[in-house]
C-alpha cells in the first residue's frame, strides 16, 4: 500500500446480544391449551386408514369396532399425526414464536396412547414446553402434547426440536408447510397464507 493512501476503517459495532433463547426458557412449566378442539369424524378415519392401507375392519366397519366394545370406528394409531401436526402449527404460531417453523427439525418423538381415538371425539391439545438447552449454536427444545376427549385422556406425545433463531424462510419449505398442513389451519408469521394475513 502506497505511504500516502488513505485507509478506510470501519467501527466496531457492539455484538448484539441474542435474549430468544432466554426469552423462551422463561416458558418452561408453563401450559398451554389450544382453544379450540379436533374431532375425529368417520369418513376421516376412513380416509386416513385407506392411505396407511390400514386394513383392519374396526377402522372402516362399525360392527367391526362394536365388537371389540365401541360405539364408533377406532381410528388407526397414526392418527395422532393429523392432531399432532395441528398443534405443531399452533406452537410456533403462538407459543415459540422466536423460532420459523421452516427452520426447525424434528429429532425425536414419541407416543403414549392411553386408549384408541375414537370417531366421536373431540380432542384438545394442551401445550407444555418441558425443557430448552443449547449446543453447537442451536437451541434444543422439548415439548408435551397432552391429548384429551371431554376430559378424559386420549394421547401423550413428547418431541424434540432443534431450532435456528437466524434461520431466513425458504419459499419452498413455505410452500411444503401449506401442502402438508389441512386447508382450515390458519396461520401466522412467515409462512401464513395470505387469506391468513387478511384476517388477522
Amino acid at each position: 500500500m502506497a505511504p500516502d493512501a488513505v485507509q478506510e476503517t470501519r467501527p466496531l459495532v457492539p455484538h448484539e446480544v441474542d435474549h430468544r433463547f432466554e426469552r423462551t426458557t422463561t416458558l418452561v412449566g408453563h401450559k398451554y391449551v389450544i382453544p379450540d378442539y379436533y374431532e375425529v369424524g368417520r369418513e376421516k378415519i376412513r380416509e386416513l386408514a385407506r392411505a396407511i392401507q390400514n386394513n383392519h375392519p374396526a377402522h372402516h366397519n362399525e360392527a367391526a369396532a362394536a365388537d371389540l366394545g365401541y360405539d364408533g370406528l377406532i381410528a388407526p394409531a397414526t392418527f395422532v399425526s393429523v392432531v399432532g401436526s395441528i398443534a405443531i402449527d399452533y406452537l410456533f404460531s403462538h407459543i415459540l414464536v422466536e423460532y420459523e417453523i421452516t427452520a426447525v427439525l424434528q429429532t425425536d418423538q414419541s407416543f403414549v396412547l392411553h386408549r384408541p381415538l375414537l370417531q366421536g371425539d373431540r380432542l384438545v391439545s394442551e401445550l407444555q414446553v418441558i425443557s430448552v438447552r443449547q449446543f453447537a449454536g442451536n437451541d434444543i427444545i422439548v415439548v408435551q402434547n397432552h391429548i384429551t376427549s371431554r376430559g378424559e385422556d386420549a394421547c401423550t406425545s413428547t418431541t424434540t426440536f432443534i431450532a435456528q433463531t437466524d434461520a431466513d424462510v425458504d419459499p419452498r419449505a413455505a410452500a411444503l408447510v401449506s401442502a402438508v398442513l389441512p386447508a382450515s389451519t390458519p396461520r401466522i408469521g412467515p409462512t401464513a397464507r395470505p387469506e391468513d394475513t387478511d384476517s388477522v
